[in-house]
């Protein structure tokens, strides 16, 4: 990861780890409470690749299963082992911020969970329109995540190769 004076502004802007970090602080919070379980830590490198591609986000919903979504939009799935692969740094960066501000914590098991002894992430304070639909799409993915069986599957229907 290049360090952040050698970044762009527009990429520095965009993938900061307060702002992704939000996104994936949604996702884990809403799996958690939907799975009753924590978010195997794998899946996290899937949901910036799904909720930043502005043409995926607009036609991510809940009520749709993953398989299903995946089988009525395949276009959307273009490039996304790229994207994906492409988001990995940025992902861990947004991990470590939530890990090192305590919002998530890393169970025994490798796994993650939002911190219950520390006060939740406002939904809507500091945020726009855009960032809000963000945060709500991260959480449908996480129901999308907690419906769909394992991880090997997820990654499977996503046609991305750990």
């Amino acid at each position: 990861m290049k360090s952040w004076d050698m970044r762009t502004h527009e990429v520095a802007f965009l993938f900061n780890p307060a702002f992704c970090g939000r996104i994936i602080y949604a996702t884990i919070k809403t799996y958690n409470e939907k799975a009753k379980r924590a978010f195997p830590f794998p899946l996290v490198f899937l949901v910036l690749p799904l909720v930043l591609h502005r043409e995926t986000r607009n036609n991510i919903n809940s009520r749709t299963q993953l398989l299903l979504w995946v089988q009525k939009y395949p276009h959307l799935l273009i490039g996304f082992p790229q994207r994906a692969r492409e988001l990995v740094p940025i992902t861990k960066e947004a991990v470590e911020f939530l890990l090192q501000t305590g919002k998530i914590y890393l169970t025994p098991s490798g796994e993650l969970e939002v911190s219950s002894g520390i006060r939740a992430l406002s939904k809507t304070k500091f945020i726009d329109d855009e960032i809000e639909e963000c945060i709500k799409k991260g959480e449908h993915v996480a129901k999308w995540f907690a419906s769909a069986g394992k991880t090997e599957t997820i990654y499977i229907e996503l046609g991305v190769k750990p």
